[in-house]
């Protein structure tokens, strides 16, 4: 049940976050580009309005008039003194008395004081002017120079007193590149020189000023608050942000019903079904997989597979333990089988505790359950025991089925009497009459006289046998090979003989040991078999057969056992001693 509820959660949080961070960045997005769109709009409306007036107010301003205004702006200068300290000594409210001080004024320095009506009158336009727009704060008329600032007319007002003409000032940072740039004509039609006033943020459009000539002797400067673009702007964002995140909340409660209802329901359904399956399969019960999903979608097919699956599942698992059933019948069947081949190898050590003219020790380990090699020895009569070791085609079962038969064959004609030789061609021919599978096997049949240490032996493709004189090494005895058992009928074996010396050794294997295979697929190899034979020359055979396959073993490693390993070691001590030897050893 939480396991439920955890899905249920870890669905709705994941469509959440994938509804909001789309949605933060389409707030941020959408409002940064009606932003950007209203600032450009109304900063190109408040430019062209600064211009427009800057452009009215220079086109009184223009003339030939201007640079005899300038040329005599000190005297102007010392006229607005004057008239300022007459205001100041006379009554405010005696207008005759300042209108004749006026007319004394205008006697006195007539033409100085055309010009100075002048520009009043100019001043008087532009502080009027100014006041068209509540946006315009100041309008002013300035001459740049490299060292400083001269202001011919400025409506800015500070205690009741507008600036004196032609007065001097310092530039502010930045403002003296952009008004040499106006200066020069080579300002485009743009805000400039922001900066900060009053609480409000300036922008100031520059305009230049001609003569009669068309040349600029002076620049017109309008500034105009731009704080109020700002402030709508962000209001405007706000707005935006708001209505945004509003429909973000109803749309994602609208997609969040939605999916609690046509996704998660349906989901939390079908894990609660499978883990009912689950429970069912482990408990071994037999109800049907089934789950009420009818989404119309996806889900719903999906929900329908399961109940599939489930189906497809139970006829498995019962298949499965059928099979298991069977498999483990023939894993009985093949354990059965491997103590039976084990059976039929002679595996009592030592096999003849009352002789003391040989002694044999044997081995055989299969690559699967059961095996194709063998080996054997029996006694023929008192003084002939016949040794056999071979090898037969393919591994597992079919393999020891005609191991078994073979073994049989090889041992039933050798307690008859026959030669080695004579006996590989009588089996040879009876496997060949009815072989229809075409298996074969390498043998080598060997039959010694406990008496003289003389071996009769008979090779039909098997491995070469060792033989390990008394004082000497192991030396491999490259016998004549004939054909394997079973390979075609009317072959003639042939035989050859040795002579063993008392304290002799014969080592016969499979090639299972020099073949035996390492990581690299590298043989073992015939080398290294005979230097680890000569490493234990001297032990008892069972020592020396330990020894060879720990050997074996080492250099091969964790890489699993290709091919059947069989070995076998025989030695001949000598004749049997008479009773009066016997004695005397004894004694």
């Amino acid at each position: 049940m939480n396991r439920d509820r955890n899905t249920s959660k870890s669905i709705a949080k994941k469509s959440a976050i994938r509804i909001a961070v789309p949605g933060i960045f389409l707030i941020l997005g959408i409002g940064a580009a009606v932003g950007i769109q209203y600032y450009r709009q109304n900063m190109s409306l408040y430019t062209d309005m600064a211009y427009s007036y800057g452009k009215l107010a220079t086109a009184n301003i223009s003339g030939d008039g201007l640079n005899e205004m300038i040329a005599r702006g000190d005297e102007i200068a010392h006229l607005y003194e004057d008239w300022r300290d007459l205001q100041a000594s006379t009554d405010p409210k005696d207008i005759e008395e300042l209108q004749k001080q006026r007319q004394a004024l205008s006697e006195l320095e007539p033409d100085i004081y055309q010009l100075y009506v002048l520009w009043e009158n100019i001043l008087y336009f532009i502080e009027t002017g100014s006041m068209t727009s509540s946006d315009i704060r100041y309008f002013y008329v300035v001459i740049p120079t490299e060292e400083e600032l001269i202001y011919l007319w400025d409506s800015d007002e500070e205690d009741g007193e507008v600036t004196r003409p032609m007065e001097r000032d310092a530039y502010t940072p930045g403002e003296k590149e952009n008004l040499m740039k106006a200066y020069r004509g080579e300002w485009n039609n743009s805000l400039a020189i922001y900066h900060e006033s009053n609480g409000e943020i300036l922008g100031t459009a520059m305009t230049p000023i001609y003569d009669g000539d068309g040349k600029i002797v002076a620049v017109a400067c309008v500034d105009v608050s731009i704080t109020g673009i700002r402030e709508v702007f962000f209001k405007l964002l706000l707005n935006i942000t708001f209505v945004i995140t509003l429909i973000l909340i109803l749309a994602g409660t609208v997609y969040y019903t939605f999916m609690n209802r046509e996704v998660i329901a349906p989901i939390v359904k079908l894990n609660r079904a499978t883990s009912d399956l689950v429970g069912n399969l482990e408990q071994g019960q037999a109800t049907p997989f089934h789950v009420d999903v009818h989404t119309g979608d996806e889900i719903e097919i999906l929900a329908r597979s399961f109940e599939e699956m489930d189906q497809r599942l139970r006829a498995y698992i019962h298949e499965n333990a059928a099979i298991t059933a069977e498999r483990e019948r023939i894993r009985t069947e093949l354990s059965l089988a491997t103590r039976i081949q084990a059976d039929m190898l002679p595996n009592i050590f030592p096999p003849f505790p009352d002789r003391e003219e040989f002694d044999i020790y044997a081995s055989m380990h299969p690559a699967k359950e059961v095996g194709g090699d063998f080996y054997d020895f029996f006694l023929i009569d008192r003084d002939y025991l016949g040794l056999v070791i071979a090898d037969v085609s393919g591994k597992g079962i079919p393999a020891a089925l005609f191991m078994m038969m073979s073994k049989i064959m090889i041992q039933n004609y050798a307690m008859s009497g026959l030669a080695p030789h004579e006996v590989l061609t009588v089996v040879n021919d009876q496997i060949c009459a009815n072989n229809k599978e075409q298996m074969f096997v390498t043998v080598w049949l060997g039959i010694l006289d406990t008496c003289t240490g003389k071996l009769y032996a008979s090779n039909a493709g098997h491995e070469y046998p060792i033989v390990k004189k008394p004082g000497g090494p192991f030396e491999l005895i490259r016998d004549r090979h004939c054909f394997v058992i079973g390979g075609m009928k009317d072959i003639l074996y042939k035989e050859y003989e040795l002579q063993l010396e008392p304290g002799s050794k014969l080592f016969l294997y499979t090639d299972g040991l020099p073949e035996a295979t390492d990581q690299k697929d590298e043989l073992f190899g015939t080398e290294r078999m005979m230097a680890a034979l000569n490493e234990v020359g001297d032990e008892a055979p069972e020592k020396i057969l330990e020894h060879v396959r720990s050997r074996a073993d080492a250099f091969v490693g964790n890489i699993p056992q290709f091919d059947d390993m069989t070995m076998m070691c025989v030695v001949w001590n000598g004749p049997l001693k008479t009773l009066e030897e016997q004695h005397a050893l004894s004694e």
